[in-house]
Parts: structure tokens; C-alpha cells; sequence
């Protein structure tokens, strides 16, 4: 199910996210905003913000701020290793 899942942008924004992780107090986070995730992976923003809601909604991320901040799941790092 997953390659389906991420036969499209989706994956280009979770591995966006995941190359660009940052390690605070041995928690990766990804600190970019969603323009900046829009800018790197060429979408608009606005596309980005329903792909995010999406990968939160089914489980992929969580948001640890109310402007930004995203850690990957589990359930992310073993997608995106099968897709890679």
C-alpha cells in the first residue's frame, strides 16, 4: 500500500522533510516551514499545507509546534526506507 500511497508529491514532501531533520536534545525535528518545504520540493504552499495535513492525518508525521516543527513517525522512516 504504501508505494500507492506515495506514487505522487507526498513522497517528495516526507523525503523533503526527512533529508532535512535536525537533532535537538536526541529527537530529530524538521524545522523548515511549509513555504520553504514548497519552495525545495517546487509545489505551492498551498499544496504542501493539504499534503501535510494529509501525512499527519494518516499517521506519517506529527506537528510539535503550532508553526512548524514536524517529526517523522515510525511508520515514516519504514516507508520511506521500502521506497528507497
Amino acid at each position: 500500500m504504501e508505494i500507492e500511497y506515495f506514487g505522487n508529491d507526498k513522497y517528495r514532501v516526507l523525503a523533503c522533510m526527512s533529508d532535512r531533520q535536525i537533532s535537538v536534545k536526541d529527537v530529530f525535528i524538521v524545522k523548515l516551514s511549509q513555504q520553504e518545504i514548497a519552495d525545495i520540493v517546487q509545489l505551492s504552499k498551498a499544496k504542501v499545507n493539504g499534503i501535510i495535513s494529509e501525512l499527519k492525518s494518516d499517521g506519517y508525521i506529527m506537528q510539535e509546534s503550532p508553526r512548524g516543527k514536524y517529526t517523522l513517525t515510525q511508520k515514516a522512516v519504514t516507508a520511506l526506507a521500502k521506497i528507497r
